[in-house]
């Protein structure tokens, strides 16, 4: 991992909320690792790394200061990376199931595993995506049943990891999930990611930030 500096070459906007940055510079690394990248405030904020179109990207949800500054503010960002634990797939077919804010990266993983990708928005999205979209939670929760697979990766909100969980729990150990906490090192020096796993006391940048279903605690 390094210091670095990121050059943005577009902005697209995914949806009402949500952006697709993509960067002029090649950088090496797995899925499911992250960056950390520097802002006008004291901490940096992590983000799932992926590519678009071959290219470096990363999508951002804008709701306060340091992602519209990430967004519209600055062209050149400082970025540390990349951190956390490369996510190795199982055998046979898999599906990622993935909000806006995870696109990049569930199009790297299409690439890299060819696997399916379902996106679900809860608005429109503003360009045509590549891979299944599903819009508003009817429709999500209709589509979610139907889907079959050998492994499945959930990167997105807590309702969406719960529904997921909810629906195929019977299958956990085959059940993948992206976790979201405040960060302020990327490397588990403060601490500030703990949570508690079956297993004891985890931390989602130096562990994860993917882990089995049954890894988790649900209750």
């Amino acid at each position: 991992m390094e210091n670095f500096c990121l050059t943005k070459d577009k902005v697209l906007r995914i949806n009402s909320d949500t952006y697709l940055l993509i960067f002029e510079e090649r950088l090496p690394f797995e899925p499911g690792q992250f960056v950390m990248i520097e802002t006008p405030q004291l901490v940096r904020k992590p983000f799932m790394l992926g590519r678009w179109n071959e290219a470096l990207a990363i999508s951002v949800q804008m709701k306060g200061v340091g992602t519209r500054y990430i967004v519209q503010e600055a062209r050149k960002l400082k970025a540390h990376g990349p951190l956390g634990k490369a996510f190795v797939p199982p055998e046979g077919r898999g599906v990622v199931v993935a909000s806006p804010t995870c696109v990049t990266m569930a199009n790297y993983l299409q690439k890299r595993c060819n696997c399916e990708v379902v996106i679900g928005s809860k608005t429109q999205v503003r360009f045509e995506l590549p891979f299944r979209t599903v819009v508003g939670d009817h429709e999500f929760l209709r589509l979610l049943p139907t889907l079959q697979y050998d492994w499945c990766l959930v990167a997105g909100s807590d309702s969406m990891k719960r529904v997921v969980w909810e629906t195929f729990k019977n299958k956990k150990e085959h059940l993948f999930f992206t976790l979201e906490e405040y960060m302020g090192c990327g490397v588990g020096a403060c601490k500030s990611c703990s949570f508690l796993a079956s297993s004891g006391l985890k931390y989602v940048c130096k562990d994860g930030p993917i882990f089995r279903g049954d890894e988790l605690c649900w209750e």
